[in-house]
């Protein structure tokens, strides 16, 4: 015979209740309510299906059982608990749990759970009796009456079915480190308590390295000053570092992330703070609100400060002993010498950083023979006068090479120098970085609005000619060929001839310019010329037909002019644009001829191509070279590159710190002449020079 027990709480309320970050957190609630009963054993284990999943999850304790009487109490009502009348246990000790909600996170590990319980009557007569849940049904449980007890001791075994997943976390061997974490502090408080957990005993010595304990003042609210302890375990292995906020008795009733707040490089640790004002705070809901509550951020303050002047005593007593060693090993590099100058101090202890940096961080230092550990040592002391900044990665990404690649590194370096090798990675990576962050300015509605092509764009391709032919480089000095492309400029619009200074007015009278000119000489011919002409478009105007027989009229009228009618030169002329209509490009499409070319007679090639197409077919250039370098260029490091070698272009919305350029007018249609001579504004900085092009494939 059993009977129902309703709860009379909204069933969406209760599958909340029933949800853990963790299975072992759900697993952990189950055990502190074993201690909570006084059991002194505590039994996790797990069963297995013949296809090795998880099937049955059970946690057994010794503790004094469920009463039957108040089996109504404990499972019928939330939000309330016997423990919150209680801050200690029958047995003296300290209280987890205070709000009733523990049962319910074994609902997040299974549907069905079954709490199978021993207790002893008034009487002292034991009886047995049952308690069942279903997560389809989580506003009542069932009760089963008492029945005498099958045993001779009190107790009670949880047992979980039909997991709602397979949880291998809680088989691993990291479990058994996390739940020696979890239950660290209790079961050192407590040593007589045995946790079993997947038939391993629990011992939080074994996953220790260090233990500590302070006792402090703590200055509260109000200038009064509280008595606390706080016990520092540092773990032998990687973990979150976290504060624990415990009562007297060491039971964890809050924590939280400390992060960077508590700078302890190469420690690992959990801290918990004691004092009985926690379980204060906790019984009026006060922990939950964290540096919101001024008891709760006095507390974690007072825990931060004294765990930054625990940690820097600990890395002064780790890094001399550690200097000790060395010193014995005869690989520290410095001689011992009292009344160090300012300099020689500095340095030391720039060393003593980088070297256990090196101890830490590179496993194989400690193995490699004495020999090397010493060439280290002394190529990390001549560096720290030289450059310091960047020689903890290098060093650290040199010897962590395979030998195979240390071999092929050393071959490398018999044929070339190692600046070079850097410096032809630094121009791919370059390369990569600027086809990202011109994507962004092209692309991007913010950064593509407030481009300015004359002003802006320009500017930056000019330093950037790589794009568009690796054979290309801009005209430098070629007059003649300004004043060539400028003769015909009336072709792509109206357009003045250029005034006494050489630039080309508008016929608005505004000063105009021409977009790219690039040019290269022919080595198979003595004497032979090409010419790449660019014209861009802005953003909202799209290549259509009219524009594309614009430029082959002005490439026919550049290359017939007669200072070209005995010349051996070739002509490209490109209309470049981040769109193009369906009719411009069915004429960039067509049979028999490359993609992109719209007219091709005699010396000259016109050809009409989107940004997405240039920006492709750079990267295209260099894949080879990025899969290599197995380098990705994302949204920082285009920012980074255009900002360090364009800023002064940049729009506002890509600027970091946006500079107004001087002499900047209304924005209209760009054509084609020779930027190369275009003079500054008088007052105008100088641009921000980006880094050299190799023109014959040769690193300069």
């Amino acid at each position: 015979m059993s009977e129902r027990i309703p709860i009379l709480v909204k069933s969406g309320h209760l599958a909340q209740l029933a949800n853990a970050r963790t299975p072992l957190e759900a697993v952990a609630e189950l055990v502190w309510n074993a201690f909570d009963a006084d059991a002194t054993k505590v039994v996790v284990s797990f069963e297995t299906n013949a296809l090795d999943a998880l099937d049955v999850i059970r946690i057994t304790d010794n503790g004094h059982g469920i009463y039957h009487p108040d089996a109504k109490l404990l499972f019928g009502n939330l939000g309330d608990s016997w423990k919150r009348a209680k801050r200690r246990t029958d047995g003296g000790r300290g209280i987890h749990g205070k709000n009733g909600k523990g049962r319910f996170k074994a609902f997040s590990l299974g549907s069905s759970a079954r709490w199978q319980t021993t207790y002893q009557g008034p009487d002292k007569k034991l009886f047995d009796f049952s308690i069942s849940g279903d997560f389809a049904a989580l506003d009542a449980f069932d009760v089963s009456s008492p029945v005498p007890a099958k045993g001779a001791t009190t107790g009670t075994e949880v047992v979980i079915n039909n997991p709602q997943k397979n949880f291998r976390s809680l088989l691993e061997a990291d479990a058994i480190f996390l739940a020696a974490q979890l239950f660290g502090a209790y079961l050192t408080e407590y040593p007589f308590v045995e946790l079993v957990f997947n038939g391993e005993r629990i011992d939080p010595k074994v996953a220790q390295d260090r233990t500590a304990e302070l006792k402090f003042d703590a200055a509260m609210p109000g200038g009064r000053m509280l008595a606390v302890s706080l016990r520092i375990i540092e773990w032998k292995h990687e973990t979150d570092r976290v504060l624990h906020l415990c009562d007297g008795g060491g039971i964890s009733l809050s924590s939280l992330l400390l992060g960077p707040a508590v700078k302890a490089k190469g420690f690992n640790f959990t801290a918990y703070l004691k004092s009985d004002i926690v379980r204060d705070l906790d019984k009026e809901n006060r922990l939950e609100l964290g540096d919101v509550d001024p008891v709760v951020k006095a507390l974690t303050q007072a825990g931060k400060e004294n765990l930054r002047s625990y940690f820097k005593e600990r890395e002064i007593e780790e890094s001399s002993a550690l200097i000790a060693r060395w010193k014995a090993e005869k690989i520290y590099p410095y001689e011992d010498k009292e009344n160090l100058d300012p300099v020689e101090s500095a340095e030391r202890q720039v060393f003593d950083i980088l070297a256990a940096n090196v101890h830490e961080y590179l496993k194989a230092f400690d193995e490699s023979d004495q020999a090397s550990k010493k060439f280290t040592f002394r190529l990390i002391a001549q560096a720290v006068k030289e450059n310091p900044e960047s020689l903890r990665r290098i060093i650290t990404d040199v010897l962590n090479l395979k030998k195979e690649d240390q071999d092929n590194l050393a071959e490398l370096l018999k044929k070339t120098t190692l600046p070079r090798i850097i410096a032809s990675a630094e121009i791919v990576t370059n390369r990569l970085n600027f086809l990202r962050g011109l994507e962004l300015l092209v692309f991007e509605k913010d950064s593509k609005e407030q481009l300015l092509e004359r002003d802006q764009l320009h500017k930056i391709l000019e330093k950037e000619a790589w794009l568009f032919d690796e054979n290309f480089h801009l005209a430098g000095s070629e007059e003649w060929l300004e004043d060539v492309l400028a003769k015909h400029l009336h072709i792509l619009g109206e357009r003045s001839e250029p005034d006494d200074d050489g630039a080309v007015k508008l016929g608005d009278g505004k000063r105009g310019r021409i977009d790219l000119m690039l040019n290269r000489t022919l080595q198979v011919r003595q004497g032979e010329f090409e010419h790449l002409v660019i014209e861009l478009k802005r953003p909202s105007k799209s290549i259509d037909p009219t524009v594309l027989a614009q430029v082959k009229q002005y490439a026919g009228a550049v290359a017939r002019d007669e200072r070209f009618l005995k010349t051996n030169t070739r002509w490209q002329f490109w209309a470049i644009g981040n769109s193009m209509t369906e009719d411009a490009a069915a004429e960039a499409e067509q049979d028999g001829r490359e993609r992109g070319i719209v007219l091709q007679k005699g010396n000259i090639t016109v050809l009409a191509k989107s940004w997405a197409e240039v920006i492709a077919n750079g990267r295209a250039r260099l894949s080879f070279f990025q899969k290599q370098l197995a380098f990705q260029a994302d949204r920082d490091s285009a920012k980074g590159y255009l900002t360090r070698y364009h800023e002064k272009y940049l729009p506002a919305a890509m600027s970091t710190v946006h500079t107004a350029i001087a002499g900047a007018d209304v924005e209209t249609p760009l054509v084609a002449t020779k930027i190369g001579v275009v003079k500054e504004p008088v007052g105008k900085p100088a641009a921000n020079v980006a880094p050299k092009v190799p023109l014959d494939g040769q690193l300069v």
